[in-house]
């Protein structure tokens, strides 16, 4: 009896509690709830850096790659087989003019120049005494016309005469001894010459794989040579229909880790004369200031190439986009029939980056007031706190604006209490 009487005085007591909160739930929703004053005090508001769309003058560009080219480059390779007996660069030294790069061996072409030298004076020889026999020849005669035709028989003149013109024969026989001689010397001096291989210009040199003792048949690739000078080529492609904006003197941008920070202006100096069949791609040349020697051939630079003429667009900064997979959106920041500023989210359509801006080309008008950093953390018709700008989009700053925005919202509720 007494567990049955404690345990209906517990059930009576619950069901009494309960009735007693229905009532005064009711109540308060006949009431309309608490006031409105009251309910708004305790609406947290989030701090955001507070941005407007601006209007900028840009011209679209179309981000290319060039490749960097030497302004001369050649492959040395030697003209005749031979021994290697001398190498006159290292790997990647730097080769001066008329500098010797390689030597075949040459002792049989030095013989056969000495042997053709020889020639040569023995041909001048031969000559020379064709000349003193030429000379007794003419004294001769001479003096036999110079006597009375009585006295000497004609026989006499007509074989002096005989003799002068074999002497003079024989001369131009020596002379043409001589010429062949000569020949024949420059003929050992020419292959001589090709036993040498030089440097045509001041020149970087590539990796050197020829060494002493080696033999090279005729053509032989020696070393690559790209010519060390304070300009360099920069050459790349353009799709057809560009072609016009990139003619001969006009101005594009290079960037690149090499060329620093900023983008470097670069002049066009050339153009292909035909347009690639298989890309209709048009191959332009532009010419770059490499002074410090920081590019070598075959690097790749970015190259940013106008499209059109320079027109103005809406811009916004890149951290007040909210991306994700089916369209871009902002919070523009308009204010309610409070007073009260709130965030309303707007898709917009996006163009091409501005450094660290991004174009709008849908959906935004120039003045418009929108949240920037510090943006990830509103929704649609959030309360928006406009105080300093947000530190950045982590933790620390989202701990921060909470902070700013509790700290909004207590002096707005003590102001109202405060109030009439």
């Amino acid at each position: 009896m007494k567990t049955w009487a404690v345990w209906a005085i517990v059930a009576g007591v619950v069901v009494a509690g309960a009735g007693g909160a229905a009532v005064y739930f009711r109540h308060e929703l006949g009431r309309g709830g608490p006031p409105a004053d009251q309910a708004q005090a305790f609406e947290p508001a989030e701090a955001v850096e507070v941005v407007e769309a601006r209007r900028v003058l840009w011209n679209p560009t179309a981000d290319l790659v060039g490749t960097v080219f030497a302004i001369r480059s050649v492959v040395a390779r030697n003209e005749v087989p031979g021994v290697v007996s001398f190498v006159g660069f290292d790997s990647g030294s730097v080769v001066e003019p008329g500098q010797v790069i390689l030597r075949l061996d040459d002792k049989t072409e030095r013989a056969d120049l000495r042997v053709a030298q020889a020639s040569v004076r023995v041909a001048e020889a031969n000559a020379a005494q064709s000349d003193a026999q030429i000379l007794l020849a003419e004294l001769e005669l001479e003096r036999l016309t110079a006597v009375q035709d009585s006295a000497v028989a004609k026989i006499e003149i007509d074989r002096t005469r005989s003799r002068l013109a074999v002497a003079r024969a024989d001369r131009q026989r020596w002379l043409a001894e001589v010429d062949q001689a000569l020949a024949r010397v420059a003929q050992v001096e020419a292959r001589l010459s090709k036993l040498t291989v030089r440097a045509p210009f001041r020149a970087r040199a590539g990796i050197r794989t020829v060494h002493e003792s080696q033999f090279l048949a005729e053509g032989v690739e020696v070393v690559t040579l790209q010519e060390v000078t304070d300009r360099i080529y920069l050459d790349f492609a353009v799709a057809q229909e560009f072609v016009p904006r990139v003619s001969v003197g006009a101005r594009v941008q290079a960037t690149g880790e090499l060329l620093g920070p900023d983008p470097v202006s670069i002049e066009v100096i050339a153009a292909d004369a035909a347009v690639s069949r298989d890309t209709r791609n048009l191959r332009v040349r532009a010419v770059v200031d490499n002074a410090a020697g920081l590019l070598v051939p075959g690097m790749s630079v970015q190259v940013n190439v106008p499209m059109e003429e320079p027109r103005p667009y809406t811009v916004i900064p890149g951290t007040a986009v909210r991306r994700t997979a089916y369209a871009d959106s902002v919070y523009v920041l308009q204010a309610d029939e409070r007073g009260d500023v709130r965030a309303r989210q707007r898709y917009v359509t996006l163009g091409q980056s501005v450094g660290e801006d991004v174009i709008v080309l849908t959906g935004l008008r120039q003045g418009e007031r929108i949240a920037a950093a510090g943006s990830f953390k509103l929704f649609d018709g959030a309360k928006v706190l406009v105080g300093p700008p947000a530190q950045g989009d982590g933790p620390a700053a989202t701990q921060g604006a909470a902070e700013t925005a509790g700290q909004g919202a207590d002096e707005g509720a003590a102001e109202r209490r405060a109030g009439p």
